[in-house]
């Protein structure tokens, strides 16, 4: 009788083993997964708008001019003309 209550000893052992290891690989796979909702909360919406691209002031409104480069750029109302002397295409 003392070898059977030995194997149900051992086999508990096992289990409880088995059953840690699987729990940290669970948890190590999850490791880099944040939850989409915790992202949104950390950076609040601007509600200032857009920042001009020549002079950095927010603005609601931009409209934007492509350069020869191939480059986009969001400018205020007040930086359009300077866009105008460059000849940029507006989009």
């Amino acid at each position: 009788m003392p070898i059977v209550w030995l194997v149900v000893i051992v086999c508990a052992i096992a289990a409880v083993l088995y059953g840690v290891v699987v729990i940290k690989r669970r948890d190590r796979s999850q490791v880099n997964v944040i939850p989409i909702t915790k992202r949104s909360k950390a950076k609040p919406l601007q509600q200032t708008g857009q920042k001009c691209s020549f002079c950095k002031t927010p603005s609601q409104k931009l409209i934007f001019y492509a350069r020869e480069n191939g480059t986009i750029v969001g400018l205020c109302k007040d930086c359009r003309p300077k866009a105008e002397r460059q000849n940029m295409l507006p989009l």
